[in-house]
């Protein structure tokens, strides 16, 4: 997902039909594929909605299913198992409209969180920094999960590092880093999310989301009423350099929403064997 040629972007295992797997088999699907996300096709099970899904990492299961969705969707299309358009994945109780081709897809997303400033001292620690990295306010910001968003220096993104033992994560589970370029509308970031069972997530969509309600509340995107684009470049530091472009809705000076496409490339396919009794729920 959010590719920018092969073997690049935010590697996704998708499991198409999943109907038939136990949550034992699920996570062990998980950690074998070893993705920092699986996702596990379900029927719909409400009107409206195309598909259903349950993510894992190999830590554990995802509550949210956000990234995931632009590349569930992309491939669930290219496979012929639903049509280019508008998609409507549902992930535990969240409902998240895409519009997807086979090339890849769109999520979209409204109703922001406010955008709330908050002591970053811990969290530059948790990943290595310390206080004079930051060139702004740390804010929490986002649409569904509030992400911890600190502006750095562009050069503090290569000296972070997830510390994994610091008492930050006891309590939160991520740390989003953004250096913003307002010559070319984009941002560099790094996003560590121990908390969501990964240490370092390579491309994630509901981060960049996050990043159109703190820009615009940052006065570093106007605050006209439109649809403002902007870029994150991410994933450099861990090898899958990934691209998200995004736009942020305003409407009389507030944010309304907002969206992240990505380009989504497949890269293996293959068959997986199960002990027949962990695979068949009791």
């Amino acid at each position: 997902m959010f590719a920018v040629g092969p073997l690049s972007g935010c590697a996704l295992g998708v499991v198409p039909d999943a109907g038939r797997l136990s949550d034992e088999a699920m996570a062990a699907v998980a950690r074998e594929i070893g993705t920092s996300e699986t996702a596990f096709v379900l029927p719909a099970a409400e009107p409206g909605v195309t598909h259903r899904v349950r993510v894992f990492t190999p830590y554990g299961e995802s509550p949210f299913g956000g990234h995931s969705a632009v590349g569930t969707a992309a491939t669930l299309v290219r496979l012929g198992l639903l049509p280019a358009g508008r998609l409507v994945q549902q992930c535990g109780e969240r409902l998240m409209p895409v519009e997807a081709d086979d090339d890849g897809a769109t999520l979209t997303a409204a109703e922001p969180l406010e955008v709330v400033p908050f002591d970053a001292t811990a969290s530059a620690e948790a990943v290595g920094l310390d206080p004079d990295d930051l060139t702004g306010p740390a804010v929490t910001a986002g649409f569904g999960p509030a992400f911890h968003v600190l502006p750095v220096r562009p050069d503090a993104l290569a000296r972070a590092g997830l510390r994994p033992g610091h008492p930050v994560w006891r309590d939160q589970p991520d740390v989003v880093l953004l250096a913003w370029d307002g010559r070319t509308g984009a941002a560099r970031g790094r996003v560590f999310a121990p908390g969501y069972g990964m240490p370092e997530d390579p491309a994630c969509a509901s981060a960049a989301l996050a990043l159109g309600p703190w820009l615009v509340a940052s006065g570093l995107l106007p605050t006209t009423t439109g649809s403002h684009p902007y870029l994150l470049r991410q994933g450099a530091e861990v090898h899958r350099p990934s691209t998200l472009a995004c736009h942020v809705e305003v409407r009389d000076g507030r944010v309304t929403g907002a969206s992240v496409s990505g380009v989504v490339l497949p890269a293996a396919h293959g068959r997986m064997v199960l002990p027949t009794p962990a695979a068949v729920p009791a």
